[in-house]
C-alpha cells in the first residue's frame, strides 16, 4: 500500500468513525447487500474496514445481509480486537489479521473451493434461505478450519516454510490469530449457540448464564479441550466487568480458593487478570515524576482499582498464596508510583499561586501575594492536571494502600489553598492598576482549582468573597 492509499484509508476511517448509529448500520447494510448482488467498481473492503469497529461497538445484533466474510468471522467476532498492546494472548485476535487469512484462504489454500462457498452464501443470502444458508456456512467454517490447521501444521515442520507464512500474514501475531481462528472454526457450532444464548453485552454475569456456559464448554472439552476455552474467552469480550468470567471458573472448579482455582485448567483467566494489573503498575512505575499525563495515569490507577475490586470480590485470596503475593507487589509498586508524583504537586501549586517576601526580615519575613504578572497559564493547567488526579486518586486510593499520602497531599493543597485566598483577599482590598487587575485574576483561578477538586461552593464562596473586597 501506497503512502497516499494508506492516507486516504486514515482520512476515510476517521470520517465513518463519526457516523451515527442509524447512518453507519445503513451503510453497512448497503454495501454488503450490493457486494451479494455483485456489483462492481464499489470500494466495498475499504468502507467496511472503516466500519467494523464502530460497528462492533454498537448494542445489539447489526441488522443487514452478511456476506461470506462475515459469515466467516461470526464465530470468533466476540474475540476480535483493534490493538493489542500486550501482543499475542490466547483469546484475542487482532483485526488487522482477518483480511490477511481470508486472502490467504482465497489465493493459497482454497482458490477453487472458497469462491463456491462464497456464492452459494450470496444466493441463499438474497433469497433467504435459511436452512440452505446453513448449511453452506457450516460447511465453509469447517473447510477453512481443516485448510487453516493443515497449512499452518505444514509450516510448523519446515523453518523456511514458517517464515514464509508469517511473512504472508503480518508476522508472528499473525500467525498465531491463524492459528487461533482455525481452532474457533473448528468449533463454530457451538460458538454460534452460545452467542445466541447470551446478550450481546452483559452487565451482571448471572447464575444462568453461568450455567449456560458450563453447559456447552462441557460439551465442546469432551471432544476437543484446548478448544473449549474460547467459549469463555467469547464470553469475557462481553462482560462489563471482565472479573465476573471467574464466577463461571468458580462454578467449573466448585472453588472460591485462589491456590486451588490457580492449579486448575482455567486459571488463564486469572492469570490473565493479573497480568494487565502487573503491566499498569510497571508502566506506572516507570514514569518520571512530572513529565507524565496525569489524566492517562488517572485512567491507569481507575482501571487498576477496578480490576483489582472485581477479582478480590470473585475468589478468595490468601496473602501467602502466589496470586495473593502478585496482586499485593502490584498494589505497592502502583501505590509507590502515585506516591512519588503527588509528592511535587505543592510545589506546582506554589509555581503557579506564588508568594513573594516583602519587608527586611529575611527568608523568615511576611508573604505575600505576587501580582507583578499575570496567572501563568501553562502553570495552572499543570496544577488543574494534578488536582484532578488527586480528586480521582482519593475515593479509591485505600485498596491501592494509598491513603495516608492522599490525605497528607490533600490536607498540604487546602492549607496552602486557603493561606493564599486570605492574603489575596487582602490585597484586592488595597491594591490598584494592574495588580488589582492581576489579583482578580490569580482569584478567579484559585476559584476555578477548588471546582477541579470538587467543590464548587468553596469557589462560590471565594468569589463572592472576592467581590466584596474589591468593592471596599
Amino acid at each position: 500500500m501506497t503512502e497516499q492509499q494508506t492516507s486516504i484509508r486514515q482520512k476515510l476511517a476517521s470520517y465513518l468513525a463519526q457516523l451515527p448509529q442509524p447512518t453507519a448500520l445503513k451503510l453497512a447494510s448497503g454495501l454488503e447487500r450490493e457486494r451479494l448482488r455483485g456489483t462492481a467498481n464499489l470500494p466495498y473492503e475499504m468502507i467496511l474496514a472503516g466500519l467494523r469497529p464502530l460497528l462492533a461497538s454498537f448494542k445489539g445484533a447489526r441488522p443487514g445481509m452478511p456476506d461470506a466474510l462475515r459469515q466467516f468471522c461470526r464465530p470468533f467476532e466476540d474475540l476480535l480486537v483493534d490493538r493489542d498492546d500486550n501482543g499475542a494472548r490466547q483469546g484475542r485476535i487482532s483485526r488487522a489479521s482477518v483480511m490477511r487469512v481470508w486472502s490467504w484462504l482465497e489465493q493459497d489454500l482454497m482458490p477453487d473451493t472458497l469462491p463456491d462457498l462464497k456464492a452459494r452464501i450470496a444466493e441463499h443470502t438474497l433469497k433467504n434461505d435459511d436452512v440452505a444458508l446453513n448449511a453452506a456456512v457450516s460447511v465453509m467454517h469447517a473447510s477453512t478450519a481443516a485448510a487453516i490447521q493443515a497449512a499452518l501444521s505444514e509450516a510448523r515442520q519446515d523453518a523456511a516454510r514458517r517464515k514464509q507464512v508469517e511473512k504472508r500474514l503480518g508476522g508472528e501475531i499473525g500467525f498465531e490469530d491463524a492459528c487461533e481462528i482455525a481452532d474457533v472454526l473448528s468449533v463454530a457450532p457451538v460458538m454460534l449457540e452460545l452467542q445466541a444464548a447470551l446478550p450481546k453485552q452483559i452487565a451482571d454475569f448471572d447464575e444462568g448464564m453461568v450455567a449456560a456456559l458450563k453447559e456447552l464448554y462441557e460439551r465442546v472439552e469432551e471432544t476437543s479441550p484446548s478448544n473449549a476455552l474460547y467459549l469463555a474467552f467469547a464470553v469475557t469480550g462481553r462482560l462489563s466487568e471482565p472479573s465476573q468470567i471467574l464466577r463461571f471458573v468458580r462454578k467449573v472448579a466448585q472453588q472460591r480458593d485462589d491456590k486451588v482455582i490457580s492449579r486448575c485448567e482455567l486459571a488463564i483467566f486469572g492469570e490473565q487478570l493479573l497480568s494487565d494489573m502487573e503491566k499498569i503498575a510497571r508502566r506506572c512505575e516507570a514514569l518520571r515524576p512530572g513529565h507524565a499525563d496525569l489524566d492517562e495515569l488517572l485512567e491507569d490507577v481507575r482501571r487498576f482499582a477496578h480490576l483489582s475490586k472485581g477479582f478480590t470480590a470473585e475468589i478468595d485470596l490468601h496473602r501467602n498464596g502466589e496470586w495473593g503475593q502478585r496482586l499485593l507487589s502490584a498494589r505497592g509498586r502502583l501505590s509507590a508510583a502515585i506516591s512519588q508524583e503527588m509528592s511535587r504537586f505543592e510545589t506546582e501549586l506554589v509555581r503557579a499561586l506564588p508568594f513573594h517576601q516583602f519587608g527586611q526580615y529575611g527568608r523568615g519575613g511576611p508573604m505575600r501575594p505576587d501580582l507583578g504578572k499575570a496567572p501563568d497559564r501553562s502553570r495552572l493547567d499543570r496544577v488543574a492536571a494534578c488536582l484532578r488526579f488527586v480528586s480521582g486518586v482519593t475515593p479509591i486510593c485505600e485498596p491501592l494502600g494509598a491513603q495516608s499520602h492522599c490525605r497528607s497531599i490533600r490536607q498540604q493543597i487546602e492549607t496552602y489553598l486557603a493561606s493564599y485566598e486570605d492574603r489575596l483577599l487582602e490585597e484586592l482590598r488595597v491594591s490598584q492598576g494592574t495588580s488589582r487587575a492581576n489579583a482578580g485574576d490569580f482569584l478567579e483561578a484559585a476559584a476555578r482549582l477548588h471546582e477541579t477538586l470538587g467543590e464548587d461552593r468553596q469557589a462560590e464562596v471565594l468569589r463572592r468573597r472576592g467581590q466584596v473586597a474589591a468593592q471596599g
